[in-house]
Order: C-alpha cells, then structure tokens, then sequence
C-alpha cells in the first residue's frame, strides 16, 4: 500500500462525488503510513540476527546483503543503535531484506485535482463535464540523510557524526595513564561499567578520554613518510575511587568497547558543529587518503576516513572535498567527503552518500565537485 502506488479510479457518479471519495482514500492511505511507519509494514521483508562475539555491522552487511558497504541500512533499522561500531552478544539485530527499500525511502501521494468539489472545482482542474476517469498519482521520493538535507542547503555539520569516535592520525599520544583490568576480567567494557585505571595524581571527579594507539600509518610510496599514528577514540571515563596510584573509573560515554591497555589523555574536544557551516573545500586543497577509522581495509558511505593534509592546507570541519581512484584506469568515479576534524598535517572526515564507490587507501583528495 505505501511502495509504488498507481491506480486509475473511474466513477458512474458525478466527478464531485468520486473526488470525495478519493481525497478520503488517500487520507485512509496516508493515515496507514503514518501510523504504522514504513518499517513496520516492510517487517515481513527482514530477519533477524543475534549478536555474537566479534560481529560488527560490516560483517553482518557482507553476509546478509552480499555487500558490507550496505551495513548503514541494518543500523538505520535498529534506532536503538547509537553507536554503529558497539554491538554487544546477544543483542538482536533486524536486518532488512536484499530487495527492501533503505528506511528513509517513503512514497508520496500527490491528488491530481483540488480538494473542493462542485464544477467550478473542475473546471479550474482542467476537467471536462465527461465522465473521463480521475487519477491518484503517486511519486516516489528518497527522503535525504541529516548530512544531505545539510548540504543541499549548506548548513551545518550534522551532530551525529562525532558519535562514532572520529579518531585521528597523529603524532601526539596521550600518556596520562591507561586502562589495567575492565570489569570481571572481561575481554571488554561499555557504557555504564567500571574499569581499573592507573592514572597517577587522578582525584575522584576527573575525566579522561580514553584512546586506541592502532598503530603507525603506512607510507604511501616507498620513499615516502608516515603521516603518524591512528589513534581511535573510544570513550570517556570518569574517576570514582583513588588511592593516588590507582583509580577505579565509570565509562561515561562509549564509542567502542573498553579494553586493556587502552590510553588515557584530555576528554576529546569536538568542533561546535552549530558554528561549523557545510561549504566547499579550498580549490587548492591536494592529497590523499592514508588510512581508515579502525583500521579498516577501504570505507563506504557514513566510514571514517583520514588525509594527509590539514589546516596547513586550509582545511576546516565542514569543507567539502572530491575523492577518487588515483588510477583513473580502475573507473571508479569520484566520490565526495566531509572534513570532520582537523591538525595541521593530517584530517578526519566522512565519506558522504554522494559517493557511489568504495573508498580506498590512496585515493586521491583535491577540490570538491558540486
């Protein structure tokens, strides 16, 4: 009832009396959709899938749908998915058919005709006093994301973003302390558990941001330099018990699961996204992707990605930059990225749904095409 729709109504009445008639079936129709929601009436076309140990989103794309850069439409099936990269065993994800429309695709019921009756009414609809059939029309329309409603009008970069633990590639690694047991021993933390900490000097009340040194970034070309570290941000805790060498500490915001060894330095600082406006990246702006949020192998729409270039080129949260294969021979097309997080040699951003192939490590980053 809400997919495609395109059904020819004919009456034996008066024109006026079927147009009533229509304008209450589409409101009958529309009711439906509303009410009920497109996931719902699509809940026969998905499956289920309980989490086990070491599933990720990417993987459960890849098995379900055949292709792991489709994994943003199983998270935006699950709302109760705050963050894309923290699914915990046992936890029970739908996953949506091969053939399902993305969440945010919607039917739209347009009434070729005026809701007033009478021959006036007609007449101004271009009807003629002939017993012609009357139409519903209905269009299909793919509602865009938050960060393309913000592009489309330049806006500002959508919040959601700097939930997913942006990361950065670095040189500067927080020693501060890090992370000695999670609780029970588990193999990881999340949201809500306590940790063992060693932070020295740390008083009760203090915060920590928590981060993943993933290793030293390949070089590009074999005389080439290494831009720095990957270090992922994975949370912030807090410090409840201290005994001046050791803490116990509360996880109070989780991008990822928690584990041993896990650096402590200054709580992540966020750009103020309703004072970042989305606009087109420096004509100037050259350079390269180095590497992937968690060390990926290559990213998709809504992945994280990582430059080579920084504020030392221009670049600023919100500058929009072109990105494509650096072997034109490859034939895939140019793709686009938003720039998230800035140092003044290195980058984050995400790769936005105007991009239609996969992201890969040395692809190169110039001016954007809009």
């Amino acid at each position: 009832m809400c997919g495609w729709f395109s059904p020819i109504v004919s009456c034996p009445f008066r024109k006026e009396h079927c147009m009533k008639k229509i304008v209450a079936s589409t409101v009958i129709i529309a009711s439906v959709c509303g009410v009920f929601g497109v996931r719902d009436l699509l809940a026969e076309n998905t499956t289920t899938h309980a989490v086990q140990k070491g599933d990720t989103l990417w993987d459960l794309s890849g098995g379900y749908l055949n292709n792991p850069l489709l994994w943003p439409k199983i998270w935006r099936l699950n709302p109760e998915i705050s963050n894309p990269d923290l699914i915990l065993p046992g936890q029970i994800v739908r996953i949506p058919g091969l053939d399902t429309a993305p969440a945010r695709e919607i039917s739209v019921v347009e009434i070729v005709a005026p809701v007033e009756s009478g021959p006036s009414a007609l007449a101004r609809a271009g009807m003629a006093s002939s017993s012609e059939p009357l139409s519903i029309v209905v269009a299909k329309q793919d509602l865009p994301s938050d960060g393309e409603q913000a592009r489309a009008g330049m806006g500002n970069i959508p919040a959601h973003y700097y939930d997913l633990g942006v990361g950065m590639v670095t040189n500067n690694i927080p020693n501060e302390g890090r992370v000695l047991h999670t609780e029970q021993g588990w193999h990881g933390a999340a949201l809500g558990e306590t940790i063992l900490i060693s932070a020295p000097g740390a008083q009760v009340g203090q915060q920590f941001g928590v981060y993943r040194d993933l290793g030293k970034v390949k070089a590009l070309s074999y005389f080439g330099s290494s831009p720095g570290r990957l270090l992922a941000d994975i949370g912030v805790i807090e410090v409840v018990v201290s005994d001046g060498t050791r803490q116990q500490g509360i996880i109070r915001r989780a991008f990822a699961e928690v584990k041993n060894g896990d650096l402590l330095g200054q709580v992540p600082v966020f750009p103020n996204v309703s004072e970042q406006p989305i606009q087109p990246g420096p004509a100037s702006a050259t350079g390269s992707v180095v590497a992937f949020h968690m060390m990926r192998q290559f990213a998709g729409p809504e992945d994280i990605v990582y430059l080579n270039i920084g504020a030392d080129q221009g670049l600023a949260p919100g500058h929009l930059l072109s990105v494509a294969g650096a072997d034109p021979s490859e034939g895939r097309a140019s793709g686009e990225i938003m720039i998230l997080r800035v140092s003044a040699t290195t980058a984050a951003a995400v790769v936005t749904k105007r991009s239609s192939h996969e992201v890969r490590r040395g692809d190169v980053v110039g001016p954007p095409v809009l």
